[in-house]
């Protein structure tokens, strides 16, 4: 089954978050009562790399999916206009550029604001009242579903991939010449588009310290969490999925699954359809088959 068309989310201001809705199979319209949210990581968007087949086999689970493209990732065109295709390069680099943790944040809000509006997402995707929301989220998208699950009471259930301790992980070297220069200027291997990060990105993350610090704040997650990080990565070091297990008391609903490899976050060996990408999405939709439960479920 494909997803339905691209959907505009609105935002606060004239920049959407753009989605893939995947419909649950064996659902009806207006009875769809678990919603997973998937949040991509740094660079990344809605149909990066493994994003579209854990899509693809939790909709065949029966949970509706909403796989999101931040506002200002850089592939959302910069006039909010919505393509079906994903261009291989960035197409709003300025946006990318303006990013910050803080934007994402409130991004995803306004995402489960619309989810939840009887006249909005509700409506639009057939939701059934009140319907169980799960999120999932890769590398920094990991630290964007931790810190709001941590403030919205009505997430049922997590899963992170190789989720990132904290979004601050820049030498003091790299934040001079970011101060110095007005940003911290690179260039995406996959694409060969020239990126930068601009000092709003450095100032948000050395404003909120505190308040950023997931692998320390995640010991204070009330809900199930599953973190899922390969044993060699060479991005993400799985020392920081360690941080988010090891809380004083480890309970039933706080899993680590460690996958004994490190390509591309652990999950691809080189090729797509790898062992530890495909035991990765089995322990998910296990996790949410166990967890994100409609609120008639947990009653019954």
């Amino acid at each position: 089954m494909q997803p339905t068309p691209v959907i505009s989310i609105p935002t606060r201001d004239a920049h959407p978050v753009v989605a893939d809705w995947y419909a649950p199979n064996g659902a009806d319209h207006g009875n769809v009562d678990r919603v997973i949210v998937m949040s991509h990581g740094f660079k990344g968007h809605r149909r990066w790399g493994f994003i579209p087949i854990v899509a693809t086999r939790l909709q065949f689970k029966g949970f509706g999916v909403l796989a999101i493209d931040f506002s200002h990732a850089g592939h959302v065109p910069a006039d909010g206009s919505v393509v079906e295709e994903i261009a291989e390069g960035f197409v709003a680099p300025d946006l990318f550029r303006q990013n910050t943790i803080a934007r994402e944040l409130d991004d995803l809000a306004h995402v489960l604001t619309w989810l939840r509006d009887p006249m909005g997402g509700a409506f639009l995707l057939g939701l059934a009242e009140s319907p169980a929301i799960g999120l999932w989220g890769h590398s920094r998208g990991g630290v964007i579903s931790i810190l709001t699950a941590l403030e919205d009471p009505g997430i049922a259930a997590l899963v992170t991939w190789s989720a990132l301790a904290h979004p601050d992980h820049y030498t003091e070297r790299q934040k001079e010449l970011w101060r110095e220069k007005g940003e911290l200027a690179f260039t995406d291997y996959a694409s060969g588009t020239a990126l930068a990060l601009g000092e709003a990105y450095l100032d948000d993350i050395e404003a909120q310290r505190d308040a950023y610090a997931v692998g320390d704040r995640a010991q204070d997650l009330a809900i199930p969490h599953l973190i899922v990080h390969g044993e060699h990565d060479p991005t993400v070091p799985v020392a920081d999925s360690y941080k988010f297990y090891d809380t004083p008391t480890i309970r039933a609903d706080k899993k680590l699954l460690r996958l004994l490899t490190g390509h591309t976050y652990g999950y691809d060996d080189g090729h797509i359809a790898s062992e530890a990408l495909d035991n990765a999405i089995k322990a998910t939709a296990e996790w949410f088959e166990t967890y994100l439960k409609a609120p008639s479920a947990q009653e019954s």
